[in-house]
């Protein structure tokens, strides 16, 4: 089996260990890029969001790379998302390339289960000890990247030199995908504090936090935000993404963090009964929570064109003005420049450091 799986940020740093552990060889295209934007944009459906025109022209990629089989987690919900895979595959078949489609769903256990042992040879116990081995590698590369990129955001905006601090987030991550042994990759997650500890800090005591919310693809993929967190890193901002690559995969694929999602959904309550798809409670909830944590400001970034996202729109507004807490919304396409959208970011920025520093006239009179 030559498997293929949507890029999104770094969650191939997770599955191509995990799939090789089980006997795949794995094709991962080239990461996203305008030319994957134009293909993605010549296949799909008009109206259909970015996320699908990029990840779509990133399977043919894949399929022109010589992958057989394409893997997806999928289901039935509101949003379009639990339908990439199914309709990516007629497109893909209606071009003229021949390949399995493997559904991670729960309703196809059985027939992923028979996938696991045809890798295998159909030697159960065989099977049984490479799952085992694939998940628990999966779990620490998982984890030592959740890590590092938690003590980057913390570090950045108060290094002296943000070039240092990315540099080193770029030699962790080079180390993770480059280590399949457990034990050295939590020698590594457990040195990662140590490491960051060692970023010359300037002399600030506080800077600005933003809280990042919005649709799955639009948060985590820094091709699609502009590399956003970095960005604002670099502003002396610290960002904290609602979302994560390796949180989305243990949310949507093993239902892990359940008590946090639990607990935005409970804050969404008051406004919003009933989930329509995406992450729109979460999303919603998550404003809240940072209005109570103390944020100076929240990002809500999502794809034009996305139903869950356009309808909770005006919901985050509301609960931005009766929270006091400031709302950027940006929606993404294939049009949008990276030029208006840094402007945008900077702007909202100068917006909360002008809100703070009235906030302390206030107190001080």
């Amino acid at each position: 089996m030559k498997a293929a799986f949507p890029y999104m940020g770094d969650i191939r740093l997770v599955l191509e260990p995990i799939m090789q552990e089980l006997g795949a060889q794995v094709v991962i295209p080239p990461p996203p890029n305008r030319e994957t934007i134009a293909l993605g944009v010549q296949l799909a459906p008009e109206t259909f969001c970015l996320p699908f025109k990029i990840t779509l022209g990133n399977i043919v990629r894949a399929l022109e790379m010589g992958a057989d089989a394409l893997v997806y987690t999928s289901g039935s919900w509101s949003c379009r998302y639990g339908y990439y895979g199914r309709l990516q595959a007629d497109i893909a078949r209606d071009l003229g390339y021949k390949f399995r489609l493997v559904e991670l769903r729960h309703d196809q256990l059985i027939a992923v289960a028979k996938e696991i042992l045809g890798l295998s040879e159909g030697r159960f116990s065989r099977a049984l000890l490479r799952t085992a081995r694939a998940f628990r590698l999966g779990w620490f590369k998982a984890s030592a990247l959740e890590k590092t990129y938690e003590y980057a955001r913390k570090t950045m905006p108060f290094s002296v030199e943000p070039k240092e601090c990315r540099r080193l987030v770029q030699e962790v991550v080079n180390q993770i995908a480059n280590t399949n042994n457990v034990r050295e990759l939590i020698q590594l997650r457990d040195s990662v504090a140590i490491r960051f500890d060692r970023i010359r800090r300037n002399d600030r005591d506080s800077c600005l936090r933003i809280k990042l919310i919005g649709e799955s693809y639009c948060t985590i993929e820094p091709f699609v935000n502009f590399n956003v967190i970095e960005l604002l890193g670099e502003m002396r901002v610290w960002v904290e993404p609602f979302l994560t690559g390796p949180r989305w995969l243990g949310f949507h694929s093993f239902r892990l963090r359940k008590r946090e999602v639990i607990r935005a959904q409970m804050a969404a309550k008051k406004y919003w009964r009933y989930c329509v798809g995406g992450e729109d409670a979460n999303s919603l909830g998550h404003l809240i929570l940072a209005a109570q944590e103390g944020y100076d400001g929240v990002i809500h970034l999502h794809p034009f064109a996305c139903m869950p996202s356009t309808v909770v729109q005006p919901v985050l507004f509301l609960a931005s003005r009766d929270y006091d807490i400031p709302l950027l919304s940006i929606s993404i396409d294939e049009h949008t420049a990276e030029t208006g959208f840094i402007s945008r970011v900077e702007a909202f920025v100068s917006v909360l450091e002008r809100r703070g520093k009235n906030r302390i006239k206030k107190e001080v009179k």
